[in-house]
Parts: structure tokens; sequence; C-alpha cells
């Protein structure tokens, strides 16, 4: 995906139609960063909007010799992990009874038979624990080191690689269920 430089001005001089052009042009890409993070289209819409909205009040921070979709994939994996870090700090907050009114899902580890497909393994990556599948994403999708994501997320690095480590685990099982189904 290449954005003009032409468009990148035009939306710095907040011109209304460039920066709807620069939005129909950006949304496949930063919806499906939000997919890998988000359980639903709905909350991923909202996180791609804010993601947006940030690109716009800081494209005058934008460097042109960087690449830019390097520099909105960062923008929209640094945006997801602090939503992260606060529904964490939000849901730590709630005693047991609160969770099971709000309807806190746990953790399923169940397939649906699907085919399988792109869609169908990011699925199973929706059904690890929460910090497990964060930690996936961000380490064998996007490229990031444990010490990287030992920071980001505020944990240990030992404990990044044994939340990559159990989902390695509970994604293998979960193929295995699905190949004895089919």
């Amino acid at each position: 995906m290449k954005i003009e430089k032409s468009l990148l001005e035009a939306c710095l001089k907040q011109e209304r139609v460039a920066q709807n052009q620069l939005y129909k042009e950006l949304f496949s890409y930063l919806m499906n960063i939000c997919m890998r993070y988000k359980n639903d289209y709905d909350t991923a819409g909202a996180s791609l909007n804010a993601i947006y909205l940030k690109i716009l009040n800081n494209l005058d921070r934008f460097e042109h010799q960087d690449s830019f979709i390097a520099w909105i994939k960062r923008i929209a994996v640094n945006h997801l992990i602090d939503e992260y870090r606060k529904e964490k700090r939000e849901r730590s907050k709630l005693s047991f009874s609160d969770k099971e009114q709000w309807g806190v899902k746990q953790a399923t580890y169940h397939t649906r038979e699907a085919e399988m497909e792109s869609e169908y393994l990011l699925q199973m990556i929706k059904k690890l624990p929460e910090a497990s599948a964060q930690v996936f994403n961000l380490y064998a999708i996007d490229g990031y080191k444990h010490r990287e994501i030992a920071e980001m997320l505020d944990m240990n690095e030992n404990t990044s690689k044994w939340h990559l480590r159990e989902a390695r685990i509970k994604l293998r099982a979960m193929l295995e269920v699905y190949h004895e189904k089919t």
C-alpha cells in the first residue's frame, strides 16, 4: 500500500475530503490489525476510529523519510496495547460476583467447525486467555521481541515467554481437535 505525499499534505491542511480518502485507504489494513486484538467487529471498529483520530492528530509528527505504513502500524499496536492495559486494570477492580453480573467472559477452548483458513486461525487465537493471545499476536504476527512485549504489557520477559508457550500448546490442542473432527 502506497499513500501519496500529496494526500498526507492535504490531511495536514484539515481538508475533509482528503481525510475521508485516507480513512478509506487505511480502513482494511487497520481493521485487520484491530481484529487480531479484539473479539468482535464493533469493538475493533471503535478501536480503529480512535486509532485513526490519533493518526490525524499526530500527522504533523510523521517524518516523510520513514515508512508511513510502519508508522501507523506502530500507532495502532500501541493504542491496542494501551486499551488492553486499561481493560485489564478495570477487570481486576471487579469482584467475582461483579464479573458474573457484567458477563466478563472466561476463556473457552472449544473450537467450532469451520474451514481451515486465516479467519479460523484468528478465531482460535481469540479463544486463548487474553494475555496469552496478546503475547502471541505481538510475537508471532507483529514480530516483537519478548523484551519489547514485556515492556508493552507491563510484565516480566519470562512471563511473556511463558504466555507464548502456553498459547502454542493450546493452539496445537485446538488444531488436533479440529483435525479429529474433519
